[in-house]
């Protein structure tokens, strides 16, 4: 996977990123998951919000692929909220 082959599908909380990082992987779609506040920590220097820390990327012809995944995710997320 090269670096300017991916693009970003998805900006959330750490939870929900590993959750969807979880199912690209059993549909055979690689990504990479940044944590951002994880490389904070480590870095020395705290900061961020929660549910803004993580960003998935996924390589260009995953994408389409990688939207509907999100996109029902998010819809079953919305639903069970209701």
């Amino acid at each position: 996977m090269k670096e300017h082959d991916l693009v970003s599908v998805y900006v959330g909380s750490t939870l929900n990123a590993q959750y969807l990082e979880a199912i690209f992987s059993e549909t055979n779609i690689p990504c990479l998951l940044r944590n951002s506040m994880d490389e904070s920590l480590h870095a020395g220097f705290g900061g961020g919000f929660q549910e803004s820390s993580c960003e998935i990327f996924v390589e260009l012809q995953d994408y389409e692929a990688a939207e509907k995944i999100i996109y029902d995710f998010e819809k079953q997320t919305l639903e069970t909220d209701e």
